[in-house]
C-alpha cells in the first residue's frame, strides 16, 4: 500500500539561521539550477546565526549546536555541500531523495542515522527493509558518498546521523531556498529493527491520524502542514493514486474532490489500469518538481489539486486548511517556515554525547567494520549512476516527505 512521506516530505540547538546564500527565493532567482554550473560552494553551506533567528534555534536544536565541527573536522560542511552539488548535478533526484531519507530517519526512533544500516547483530531485518521503507528507498548511496569524502578528510569524526541531516539542510539551497546554520553533534545508532518502521504515515490517512503521529514527535498541526511542503518536490507513482483516478473508496468512480481536468491528466499518464500495458510511471507532486517553492499549496487551495488524499483532506479541517490557505497566498512565509520545520526535526530524539557510536561506514555498525574489517563491501554509490536514479517515490512507498 502506498506510503506517505511527509516526502518524503518529511522535514534544534541553533537557531533558525537563513544562509549567506543570497536574497530570498523567487523563481528568477533560484540559488542553483540543474543543468547550470555548480555555483561556488561557500553560497550553498549553511548560513551564520542571525540574531533576529536566535529563538529558533533555541526553541529547536536541543542539545545540538552550530559550529559542532569547527575543531574536529572544520571542513565538514563544505564537504557535505560541495559532494552534493556534484552529485545533484548528475542525478537531480538526489534532492527529494535525501528529504525523504531523512524525514524515514527522524520519524523511526529520532534522527541517528538507523535508517542507513544493512544489517543488526541480533540478525533481525532492519528499518530499510520494513514495509513501510520496501527496499528501494533511495538517498543511502548518495550519503555513503558523502561520508566517504568524510572519512578522507577526518577519519571517525563524522557521524553518518549528522551527514544525513547536513546533506538535507544543504538540499534547501539546491531546490531554491536558503539552508540554514549546520548544528552537529548527533551519534549513530547501535540498532535498526524493521518494525520501528510501521508507524510511518500512509497516504490514505485522515487528518485525524497524521495530527495524532506528528503530535506524538511534538509538532502542532500548523507544523505538519508546514512539513508536507516537501511535497513541493519530486513525485509519486502511479500506484499511489489509482484508486483516487478510477476506483475511489470502490465506488469506480473518480474522487469527487480532484477537478475532473485533473483526473483526465492523471489517466493519461497511469493508463490501463490492471492490465499487462500498465506501467507504474511517476507523477509530480506540481508543475516544479525540482524547485522548493508554495505551488504544491497553491495548487491544494486554489484548485484541489492534488496527487495524495492525505494531502487533499488539509483543506477539509478546520485545524489544517488555514495554514495551507496562509502558505498559498504567502510564499515568503512557507521559504520562511519550512526550513525552520526541517531544522526541528531533524533535532528529534537525537543521540549525543557517549551515546550510539560514530560510524566509519554508515551501513554497518563500526564495532562490527573494524572486526571484520567490513565484509559487506560498498554498495553501488550516486555517482556511480546505479542507484537513486528516479524519483522520490519508488514504487509510490511512503513518499509523505517526498
Amino acid at each position: 500500500m502506498a506510503r506517505v512521506l511527509l516526502g518524503t516530505i518529511l522535514m534544534f540547538h541553533m537557531v533558525l539561521v537563513p544562509s549567506m546564500a543570497g536574497p530570498a527565493y523567487n523563481k528568477n532567482n533560484i540559488p542553483f539550477q540543474y543543468g547550470q554550473e555548480i555555483p561556488k560552494i561557500e553560497n550553498l553551506i549553511g548560513g551564520q546565526v542571525e540574531e533576529q533567528d536566535a529563538f529558533a534555534y533555541q526553541a529547536f536544536a536541543g542539545k545540538l549546536k552550530v559550529g559542532f565541527y569547527s575543531e574536529t573536522c572544520p571542513n565538514a560542511e563544505k564537504i557535505v555541500a560541495e559532494e552534493l552539488a556534484l552529485i545533484v548535478k548528475r542525478n537531480p533526484n538526489a534532492v527529494p531523495n535525501i528529504l525523504r531519507l531523512h524525514f524515514h530517519d527522524c520519524f523511526v526512533g529520532g534522527c541517528d542515522a538507523s535508517v542507513l544500516l544493512d544489517h543488526n547483530l541480533s540478525g533481525e531485518q532492519v528499518e530499510k527493509n520494513s514495509m513501510s521503507n520496501g527496499f528501494l528507498l533511495k538517498g543511502a548511496d548518495i550519503v555513503d558518498d558523502i561520508k566517504a569524502k568524510l572519512e578522507e578528510e577526518c577519519p571517525e569524526t563524522v557521524s553518518c546521523a549528522d551527514t544525513l541531516a547536513f546533506a538535507s539542510n544543504e538540499a534547501l539551497a539546491l531546490s531554491g531556498l536558503k539552508p540554514l546554520a549546520h548544528v552537529g553533534g548527533r551519534r549513530d545508532a547501535l540498532v535498526s529493527v524493521s518494525k520501528d518502521a510501521d508507524n510511518l504515515p500512509l497516504s490514505t490517512w485522515s487528518v485525524e491520524q497524521m495530527i495524532n503521529l506528528f503530535q506524538q514527535k511534538g509538532f502542532t498541526p500548523e507544523e505538519l502542514v508546514i512539513l508536507l511542503g516537501a511535497h513541493s518536490v519530486g513525485s509519486s507513482h502511479c500506484d499511489s493514486i489509482m484508486d483516487r483516478i478510477y476506483n475511489f473508496k470502490g465506488t469506480q468512480l473518480p474522487d469527487p474532490a480532484l477537478p475532473p481536468p485533473f483526473v483526465q491528466e492523471l489517466r493519461q499518464i497511469c493508463a490501463n489500469p490492471g492490465t499487462p500495458q500498465f506501467r507504474n510511471l511517476p507523477v509530480n507532486f506540481d508543475e516544479t518538481p525540482k524547485v522548493m517553492d508554495n505551488l504544491f499549496f497553491k495548487n491544494l487551495a486554489e484548485k484541489r489539486k492534488s496527487l495524495l488524499q492525505s494531502d487533499a483532506v488539509l483543506m477539509d479541517d478546520p485545524r489544517t486548511a488555514p495554514t495551507v490557505q496562509k502558505m498559498a497566498d504567502e510564499p515568503a512565509e512557507f521559504a520562511k517556515r519550512f526550513p525552520q520545520m526541517l531544522l526541528k526535526m531533524s533535532a528529534m530524539d537525537v543521540k549525543t554525547g557517549n551515546e550510539g557510536e560514530v560510524r566509519k561506514s554508515c551501513i554497518v555498525l563500526d564495532s562490527v567494520s573494524k572486526l571484520a574489517q567490513c565484509p559487506y563491501g560498498k554498495r553501488a554509490t550516486a555517482r556511480d549512476g546505479v542507484a537513486g536514479e528516479e524519483l522520490v517515490d519508488d514504487d509510490g512507498r511512503s513518499n509523505l516527505l517526498p
